[in-house]
């Protein structure tokens, strides 16, 4: 049997998280050249490099990406051994890290994560992060899964892989006065109204920007945040226009205090399951993509 050198392999990590060979030195206490030396014994190991020169800074190679994360699920696992030998917890091998963009509506986000909690003995680790915070987590081997709302682009060195879950229509709503004044002329009636939306640069706000360019709309932007929970919040309490997917219509309906606007033709959100390519072998991770292939089930509301 080939063994592998843990202690290479964890220096390597410090390398990796570091990001690079000086830092990761300083921080074990190791000389620079005892450090190198190491790295070139596990890269001997493994017959491939794990990091190229790109001027003066290392860059992960796509197998060092993917040595990353193995590396993490290796001393995590050690860690989890160690706890369940002394007693202090149980195997936690199966648990899912699952990162959410805030731009998802929670409820959307427990739709789009049925099948994974559908799993029996796979515990679920969520975490909210913008897209970028995700990726890095992802590709470092601390997430197995991100669900976005558009497809991401990779870190540079890295490989990602995105899977559509499904998509939905955008609906816009407002208090039951402002609405009135909304749909008299709708979409010019817009640019007169006052809207609460997702901040500039948000893959939601783009597209609704773009729609507002295409049909000649001007929106007057009242408040803007980057969670959709507190849009809806904004938007009930008649503080502007509201976007609404049309995938949770069922949950603002039946409010006696909004209603809707219009339907933003043509405009449609997608969402992404984003994993490395190794990390489909988890099987909640597998339900969630599995799921996907039939599209988002979107519920419909008596007489809709």
């Amino acid at each position: 049997m080939e063994w592998l050198n843990y202690h290479h392999l964890y220096y390597f990590a410090v390398i990796a998280e570091e990001g690079g060979v000086a830092a990761a030195a300083r921080k074990l206490r190791l000389t620079h050249s005892t450090l190198s030396t190491q790295l070139m014994a596990l890269e001997r190991h493994f017959g491939v490099p794990l990091f190229e020169r790109r001027g003066r800074r290392l860059v992960l190679t796509a197998f060092g990406v993917d040595a990353v994360g193995y590396a993490a699920d290796i001393f995590r696992l050690g860690r989890e051994l160690t706890d369940v030998a002394k007693g202090r917890t149980g195997s936690g091998r199966d648990v899912l890290r699952i990162g959410v963009v805030p731009g998802i509506p929670k409820a959307l986000a427990y739709q789009l994560l049925g099948p994974a909690l559908d799993q029996d003995g796979v515990p679920l680790l969520l975490v909210q992060d913008k897209g970028p915070a995700l990726l890095e987590a992802l590709v470092a081997g601390r997430l197995q899964l991100t669900i976005q709302n558009e497809i991401p682009v990779a870190p540079q060195g890295t490989r990602i892989h995105s899977h559509l879950l499904g998509e939905t229509d955008i609906l816009l709503y407002a208090t039951t006065d402002l609405a009135r004044r909304a749909k008299l002329r709708f979409p010019q009636s817009l640019s007169s109204v006052p809207f609460v939306l997702p901040p500039t640069g948000a893959p939601l706000r783009r597209r609704l920007d773009a729609w507002f360019v295409a049909n000649g709309v001007h929106p007057i932007v009242k408040a803007e945040a980057d969670d959709a929970g507190l849009i809806r919040a904004l938007g009930l309490g008649g503080r502007g226009v509201f976007p609404v997917r049309a995938a949770m219509r069922a949950d603002i309906d039946d409010l006696p205090s909004v209603q809707l606007v219009g339907r933003c033709e043509g405009l449609r959100e997608s969402y992404y399951a984003v994993s490395t390519e190794r990390r489909i072998r988890h099987r909640g991770v597998v339900a969630v993509v599995e799921a996907g292939r039939t599209g988002l089930q979107i519920p419909q509301r008596q007489g809709a």
